[in-house]
């Protein structure tokens, strides 16, 4: 019959070697201390039979579930870290759709970084698209809010200006205040970088736009926050 003896303190199978306890299966045998109560494992009693083979199996669905947990962490990490998902990235919730379909986007919150969304590309397709266009990937992360890469406030319009130039037709979206009234500084605002009324129409005198016709325009409601969206094509008189 089988037989172990099983610590007295943290119910771990030890194994006695020249009649010395050598408690939970320790390769080098570098400590008989117990780590439940940190004394020597002196009391043990023996596993006999069925109650043996219930430990075994009991110790080994516990091994296996770690070794799961461990696992599952591991793939999420590695998903976030290089994420090359085989299916496209569907389109975030915030982004409307024009005329029946939806356009390459870039969306500028009232706070925290720019959103990009490519149609028809997996995560890992938009990743290397988009840092084809930046100084620096390391300002590029994924927002799992919204299921799309962000990019710095600063690069959004740089971005746009590329994206552009691949796209025959972009869509950008700007969160702003429909109360706040359009003063000086924004008139002389150089980009579209700002949350005021006027819907950056008057930065810099739209020179911001340069080059890019203005195909459609229209406001959204997203979760109580007032969305203004721009529908670009390019000037294809110009280089």
């Amino acid at each position: 019959m089988n037989t172990a003896p099983i610590c007295g303190y943290c119910r771990q199978i030890v194994e006695l070697r020249s009649g010395i306890i050598i408690p939970h299966w320790r390769e080098d045998f570098s400590s008989s201390l117990c780590p439940a109560s940190y004394r020597e494992s002196t009391h043990v009693r023996w596993l006999r039979g069925e109650e043996l083979e219930h430990y075994q199996l009991d110790r080994a669905g516990k091994a296996n579930r770690r070794r799961q947990q461990l696992r599952a962490t591991h793939d999420a990490a590695r998903r976030a870290m290089n994420p090359y998902d085989d299916d496209p990235v569907p389109a975030p919730e915030l982004l409307p759709m024009h005329e029946g379909r939806r356009y390459v986007a870039v969306m500028l919150p009232g706070s925290g970084p720019a959103d990009v969304w490519l149609p028809g590309k997996t995560r890992g397709e938009q990743r290397r698209f988009i840092g084809r266009f930046l100084p620096s990937t390391h300002g590029l992360g994924w927002n799992e809010k919204r299921g799309c890469w962000s990019v710095p406030t600063r690069h959004f319009l740089e971005l746009a200006r590329h994206l552009l130039r691949y796209n025959q037709v972009i869509m950008l979206g700007r969160e702003f205040n429909p109360i706040e009234k359009c003063n000086g500084a924004c008139r002389h605002a150089a980009g579209p970088d700002c949350q005021c009324s006027c819907r950056a129409k008057y930065h810099g005198q739209g020179q911001w736009k340069a080059g890019w016709i203005e195909v459609n325009e229209f406001d959204t409601d997203y979760h109580g926050d007032s969305w203004h969206w721009t529908i670009f094509t390019r000037d294809t008189d110009r280089r």
